[in-house]
């Protein structure tokens, strides 16, 4: 049995691995700091479930704090969820992706220096290929080029990553994700809105000439 540090715990993708990892006998420490990005009762709902299964501890937390960081014990692995996320969000407020995708991935990977961590994996985004990416997009694309403040900031927590492997040896991931959906996903994606405004009867609201593609993951 492993024990695994998941921030963004009570996020999409977090809760559900945090159930997986759970389900495959390992204990799971989650953090979070259930900003209200979209509707926190998403957030509190996902939490809800996953406080009822044995091995799961939670710790409400910002992990651009890094006080609250270094106050964490050692992990076999740090997997990185906690992001704010949103490509519209970050041109309005480009700080808080700042503080939490960049300082907040640094922060962590002081975690792993410290204490001796040797397994890190960072959520990342398909938005870092900017504009002309092909399709299907390799990893091997440009992501030199990236077009919003969030774009840049998971590209510069790429690189910092990157760094911390390089100078102590630190075992890095990264997951570049395409638009990930499922049940209880973030709200604010467009097949959930397109399924509300259809159901609700309210017009459509679609960006571009409506000839554009998209990979989902």
């Amino acid at each position: 049995m492993a024990n695994y540090l998941v921030t963004g715990a009570a996020g999409f993708i977090g809760s559900r691995l945090t159930e997986m990892l759970i389900e495959q006998g390992h204990a799971v420490t989650g953090v979070d700091n259930l900003n209200d990005a979209y509707d926190v009762r998403m957030k509190e709902y996902r939490l809800r479930k996953l406080q009822a299964l044995p091995g799961f501890t939670f710790q409400k937390l910002d992990i651009s704090e890094r006080g609250s960081v270094e106050k964490l014990p050692a992990f076999e692995a740090v997997i990185n969820l906690a992001a704010r996320a949103g490509v519209r969000a970050s041109v309005e407020n480009p700080w808080v992706f700042l503080e939490t995708n960049i300082t907040g991935t640094l922060n962590l990977l002081e975690l792993c220096r410290r204490n001796g961590i040797q397994k890190f994996i960072l959520a990342s985004t398909s938005s870092i290929y900017g504009a002309n990416a092909p399709h299907p997009t390799p990893e091997t694309a440009d992501s030199d080029h990236p077009l919003q403040p969030y774009a840049a900031s998971k590209k510069a927590a790429e690189a910092l990553s990157h760094s911390y492997h390089a100078i102590y040896g630190i075992d890095i991931s990264v997951v570049r994700y395409f638009t990930v959906y499922g049940p209880a996903g973030r709200p604010d994606m467009s097949m959930f809105r397109f399924t509300r405004w259809i159901s609700e009867g309210e017009p459509l609201q679609l960006y571009g000439d409506g000839e554009q593609s998209r990979g989902f993951t």
